[in-house]
């Protein structure tokens, strides 16, 4: 009788369990390396690098405007997984850290009844915040199949996130490649030394559509794809000229959701971010929206692809803490058609500054010196110039959109506590990780050694509850 009643009991704790995990869809997102969006099929690239990506574009919504706010791996992938922009969580520096207590997608999701994990590349610190429901294999040298194979099988019944960090295409690529180098489409954008390495990028990018297929067919052989919110997306453009800028090459990413018989196959214009992506999870999860963050949920334009979302995405970078390291830090504005960018430490800068009688400190000229070429502010109708090479900043036909978007991009800064908004000096900033310390033209000069100074911004986290 006894036994009876254990195996009744058993048996509606594991019915309980099988109707949370089916009223709850599972979130699977796969996330690729440095890969740009111009280089997709399903986004006009004529070559045919990624037929499963194009396939999944034909099941899926297709985002033709969605921006990270940094394009370079830790600080895109910490927006993407605390719905806060770079500034605000922390992590603005490559190889830096986001600020104690920063909530992520694992507290927002683990509340609601979700186990979050991640398996492959993850590239965020520090693990004080970065939590996971299993230990992930970071920097993999490749995904790893058989440990997606045994998460699957273990959470047939359980509601689970599951984020897979694909090291492809991210370089170093292969001296011997497969794609003939005599077939490479190089961008209107690109340089001589950014179009040298484009046929060992397509190997690799042949090399992530292969894992992304591999992917797809595991969540059908388990019976998961139908009650699956599958993403997929890169983290940023590839290539110098795209990676570290605020140029759309740089900070548009591809960005896919497929939800069988939940979400229409098609494509949508809606201005949305990365730090949207994180709560519009949590709606679809059944939970309260989150306070404290900048993203808000794009639900509603996965169920009608025609409607706006955002006005203005925001974007940063700092060429300080990256290979190469020096200062030019950026900001940008994007509307749906118009995009502005301010570069703060420009040749232009530097001259206003001595013609005022400033001692100009060396290590600001050096930076500027680097981008000799490039203006203290740029202009782009993104509908007319996709590859934003006609810079309008000084049309006076466009002087009213461009105050605009300068005014939305302070405003955000402002709003964010960004050190360009409340200090009168760039302070220079500093990491230790090996890769920024990339030779004597590109660090601090013999006579500021000592003088580069960590930055810390002093105001408090806002976590999302």
């Amino acid at each position: 009788m006894v036994s009876r009643f254990l195996t009744t009991a058993w048996l509606l704790v594991l019915l309980a369990a099988r109707s949370e995990a089916a009223e709850k869809p599972n979130f699977v997102f796969f996330l690729s390396d440095d890969h740009s969006k111009a280089d997709y099929g399903c986004y006009g690239f004529p070559v045919d690098l990624t037929p499963t990506v194009d396939r999944l574009a034909r099941e899926g919504l297709v985002f033709d405007r969605m921006f990270t706010a940094q394009a370079v791996c830790a600080p895109s992938r910490a927006v993407l997984f605390t719905g806060m922009d770079p500034i605000r969580n922390g992590l603005f520096v490559q190889h830096g850290s986001c600020r104690p207590g920063t909530r992520t997608v694992y507290d927002a999701l683990t509340r609601l009844g979700y186990d979050v994990s991640l398996i492959g590349k993850m590239h965020v610190k520090p693990d004080t915040v970065f939590h996971w429901g299993t230990p992930p294999p970071i920097l993999a040298k490749k995904l790893s199949m058989d440990q997606l194979d045994s998460f699957l099988a273990e959470h047939v019944d359980k509601p689970f996130c599951l984020f897979l960090g694909s090291r492809y295409p991210h370089g170093p690529y292969p001296k011997k490649t497969k794609f003939p180098k005599s077939e490479v489409v190089p961008h209107p954008y690109m340089k001589d030394a950014a179009e040298r390495n484009l046929a060992g990028y397509y190997d690799h990018i042949a090399e992530e559509d292969r894992e992304l297929a591999r992917v797809l067919d595991l969540l059908d052989q388990h019976g998961l794809s139908q009650n699956t919110v599958f993403l997929y997306s890169s983290d940023h453009g590839g290539g110098k000229d795209a990676k570290f800028t605020v140029y759309d090459r740089g900070l548009g990413v591809p960005f896919i959701v497929r939800w069988p018989g939940k979400i229409e196959p098609g494509r949508t214009s809606a201005l949305a971010s990365y730090a949207d992506v994180l709560p519009t999870m949590v709606e679809i999860a059944g939970g309260s929206p989150l306070a404290g963050i900048d993203g808000k949920s794009f639900a509603a334009v996965l169920q009608n692809p025609a409607l706006p979302h955002r006005d203005h995405v925001f974007g940063l970078m700092t060429q300080q803490g990256v290979h190469n390291t020096h200062v030019f830090p950026r900001r940008s504005s994007r509307g749906p058609r118009f995009h502005y960018i301010r570069n703060f430490n420009t040749l232009e800068k530097i001259a206003r500054d001595e013609q005022a009688g400033k001692q100009v400190n060396p290590f600001y000229r050096l930076g500027a010196e680097m981008h000799p070429d490039t203006p203290e502010e740029q202009l782009f109708d993104t509908q007319a110039d996709p590859w934003e090479l006609h810079n309008l900043a000084a049309d006076p036909g466009y002087a009213e959109t461009k105050e605009r978007l300068k005014r939305a991009m302070f405003e955000w800064m402002e709003q964010q506590n960004d050190f360009l908004a409340t200090r009168e000096e760039i302070p220079f900033l500093e990491s230790k990780h090996p890769v920024d310390q990339s030779g004597a033209a590109y660090t601090c000069p013999p006579h500021l050694i000592g003088t580069v100074e960590h930055f810390a911004n002093p105001h408090e986290v806002t976590a999302p509850r």
